[in-house]
């Protein structure tokens, strides 16, 4: 009998779900950083970056315990700050919301699907 589904292995769905995981972690980290700079800087905090560095967080957490919201989220939010540096970002901010949305949204099929162990 053929199969439905194509065989894959276990290991390999637990690796792309925690990479988009930690492509969710890495921007709540970066704004966490600005965040701190900023205040040490000037003395006040940019009125997003705590927000975004809490929603990244969030995000990553539940996308780590394979939350389909928290993936749809993470994307929504990805695709979000690409759009606001497209048009006046570098370049390296633009590589990194592109590839932080394409990660994030090859992750959605496998969080579908219950988590199998290898044999």
């Amino acid at each position: 009998m053929i199969p439905n589904d194509p065989p894959y292995d276990a290991h390999v769905d637990q690796l792309r779900v925690a990479i988009a995981s930690l492509a969710l972690v890495v921007p709540s980290v970066v704004f966490a950083f600005n965040a701190y700079i900023s205040y040490r800087e000037r003395g006040i905090v940019e009125p997003y970056d705590i927000p975004a560095a809490i929603a990244f967080l969030v995000a990553a957490i539940l996308a780590w315990r394979r939350s389909l919201a928290a993936l749809v989220g993470g994307a929504v939010l990805c695709a979000i700050y690409l759009a606001s540096v497209v048009a006046s970002g570098p370049a390296v901010f633009i590589a990194y919301w592109i590839v932080a949305l394409v990660l994030t949204v090859q992750a959605l099929p496998l969080v579908r699907r219950p988590p199998v162990s290898s044999t």
